[in-house]
Order: structure tokens, then C-alpha cells, then sequence
């Protein structure tokens, strides 16, 4: 059996730039990206940004979300698992850790 390769991330959605920038300050190895403005200005320019899920950063997480005040449905754990042959795995106990602070959605990308 392949080694099962485990990406946990907290992730912001609907950041404006400022509050990306703050992101960037307060944490380390941040990345984010632009979704643009649709064409009719009825969904404004705003990022996405994705944090390491660490235990180092949990608290730092928490306090940015409640600093900023925003809104749990704009936010996600992002779990991204490289392909294997195996049909099941846990999650690290951080992410339970993480969901006792902001019960927020999990969200799942497979790799190939």
C-alpha cells in the first residue's frame, strides 16, 4: 500500500485585501489568490487564503477569524489527499482540535 499524503489547511473565503494583508502579517506561509469582480459588480473582487493547519497556528487562526468578525460559512477546513489504494483514512486529531474552536465546514480535494 502507497503512503497516504495528507494536506490540512484552514481556508478563508471572501477576504477583501486588507484583511488578506493582515493574514500575511500575523502568519506564516499564507497563500492566497484573487477571485475577481463578475461583470455586473453583483460579487465583488475578493481572496481566498490558505493556512497550514498546525498547532502552532490554531490560536493565531481563531483570533484572526474573531478579530475580523467573519462569517463561518465563508470559511472551511480544506483536506487535500494524493490518490492511493486504500478506501478510508483519518483525519489528525488537529482538525477535531480546530472544529472546537470554529465548527465550520470540510472540504475534500483527491489528487492524482
Amino acid at each position: 500500500m502507497d503512503h497516504l499524503t495528507l494536506e490540512i489547511s484552514f481556508r478563508f473565503r471572501q477576504l477583501n485585501k486588507m484583511q488578506v494583508l493582515t493574514l500575511c502579517r500575523e502568519l506564516e506561509d499564507v497563500s492566497y489568490a484573487e477571485n475577481p469582480a463578475d461583470e455586473d459588480n453583483l460579487k465583488p473582487r475578493s481572496f481566498e487564503a490558505l493556512v497550514a493547519l498546525t498547532a502552532a497556528n490554531l490560536d493565531a487562526i481563531n483570533m484572526f477569524y474573531v478579530r475580523q468578525g467573519l462569517n463561518v460559512n465563508h470559511c472551511d477546513i480544506f483536506v487535500s489527499v494524493k490518490a492511493v489504494d486504500t478506501t478510508s483514512f483519518a483525519l489528525p486529531p488537529i482538525v477535531n482540535q480546530m472544529l472546537k474552536h470554529i465548527d465550520c465546514p470540510l472540504s475534500f480535494s483527491i489528487r492524482t
